[in-house]
């Protein structure tokens, strides 16, 4: 995470902004998590030739028996000098301003240790053995897949909570657990809420990569295990601009033109004409970034598609600024991105002011997976009954037989440009959530180009 060559003078340095920021960073997270219990005093070193972290703190404090009962060490593997440097971080500041501001202990009364490895630097087979050789009690991370692949021959021995996981049904020892940020999740979650509110049938529009076809199949999975069906799908390619072709051909519009085309040859005459888009279709679902997607939706809007709930992951929302090009979509995010009280907004004003560069959605996901990540080692250290429901910054967690953590999220809606929170519950009268597109300025200009 830190060179190693650092000079004293720099290391002090380092160590103190970490100090500074994480105990602002506690003092907001007491308020927005109402954890009780006082700001704690850290002590950060690196050894001498060692590319890792160590930090203790000392705490007070009272919490149920349940969520405070830690093992002695926890090792935290992250891959600090790859690309995913940010990710990494995001994670271990989250990760210990939920270890500052808990009242963990462990059964002997004292405060858990925190010991931190660099994956990318000595590689997550090394990291995962060196982790056992000094003690740790519960590791968590990897946190790439392919490092998953790496590892998980070696586990079982000990309680591991990986930070991503497998795409396939892999089996895996009884100490395993997966928590990830999985945008299959939210696929799966999206076409729960679709069944549940009496749209079920469905068309696809996908990203042309491995990633667009895993939320496809997600997607598609559960829609027809819950009942629903995939009328059609079609992909498109991120670096086109012009998603036509793929929309036309999805909402049946290509067939609808070619049919007047025959009409008007047959009747030798011009006929005034509007197209007409395929009329069984319930709800759409795009798997989409927000840089296309700010160019797909509205293409939707003119091709008849506006008033079709149309839902997506959270990777369309990357940014709080505003967004009109994305009004009416429909996707779901974590309580921590969405929520919309006084005690988060001050919160993530606060890390705009002082951590910018990691102020928005992506980020700030992250920064909750870690925080959680650190809520979560007792329930899974001690081995006690299966917990059905625990609010979270990244969701509402529940932990499954195979070991994974699911997650269930909240849902907004563009509305204007930003993200507005619809009811969590489905109405109990089946009614269907219709969505009106919210016509822009823009989407009217696109309009009168029909």
């Amino acid at each position: 995470m830190l060179p190693v060559e650092k000079t004293n003078v720099q290391t002090s340095l380092i160590m103190n902004h970490i100090k500074i920021v994480a105990t602002l960073l506690c003092l907001l997270l007491l308020a927005a998590c109402e954890v009780s219990g006082p700001i704690l005093h850290t002590d950060a070193r690196i050894p001498g030739g060692e590319t890792e972290q160590l930090i203790v703190a000392e705490e007070l404090g009272t919490e149920s028996q349940l969520l405070r009962n830690y093992p002695a060490q926890i090792a935290v593997l992250l891959p600090f000098s790859s690309v995913q440097q940010p990710v990494a971080d995001s994670i271990r500041d989250g990760f210990i301003a939920s270890h500052l501001t808990s009242s963990a202990t462990t059964p002997n009364g004292t405060t858990p240790t925190l010991k931190f490895y660099d994956t990318t630097l000595t590689g997550p087979q090394e990291s995962y053995r060196r982790a056992q050789i000094d003690g740790a009690d519960f590791i968590v991370g990897p946190l790439l897949k392919s490092e998953l692949e790496e590892i998980i021959e070696n586990t079982g021995l000990i309680p591991t909570l990986a930070l991503n996981s497998f795409d396939h049904d892999q089996s895996t020892p009884p100490n395993f657990y997966q928590f990830a940020l999985a945008p299959e999740d939210e696929a799966r979650e999206i076409a729960r809420r679709a069944v549940a509110n009496g749209t079920l049938n469905a068309v696809a529009l996908v990203q042309n990569s491995d990633w667009g076809l895993r939320l496809l199949s997600s997607f598609r999975t559960e829609l027809e295990n819950l009942g629903g069906q995939l009328l059609q799908f079609r992909s498109y390619d991120s670096d086109n601009q012009d998603f036509s072709l793929a929309i036309t051909t999805l909402l049946n519009i290509q067939s609808s033109s070619q049919r007047r085309q025959r009409l008007a040859a047959n009747l030798g005459v011009p006929l005034e004409f509007e197209p007409r888009r395929r009329q069984d279709v319930d709800v759409i679902f795009v798997a989409t970034d927000a840089g296309t997607g700010r160019l797909l939706v509205p293409q939707l809007r003119f091709h008849y598609a506006g008033d079709i709930p149309t839902y997506a992951t959270s990777a369309v929302y990357e940014s709080y600024a505003s967004d009109s090009d994305l009004n009416g979509v429909l996707f779901p995010d974590t309580p921590w991105v969405l929520s919309g009280d006084d005690t988060s907004s001050h919160l993530k004003a606060s890390l705009e002011t002082y951590w910018p560069q990691r102020a928005a959605p992506p980020w700030t996901r992250f920064y909750g997976l870690g925080f959680d990540a650190y809520r979560l080692i007792p329930l899974l250290h001690n081995q006690l009954e299966r917990f059905s429901s625990i609010a979270a910054l990244s969701g509402e967690l529940s932990l499954e037989n195979d070991g994974r953590i699911r997650r269930r999220l909240p849902f907004a809606q563009f509305r204007n440009g930003r993200p507005l929170v619809i009811d969590t519950e489905v109405p109990k009268d089946g009614s269907i959530e219709l969505v009106s597109d919210l016509e822009t300025e823009e989407s009217t200009e696109l309009a009168m180009l029909r």
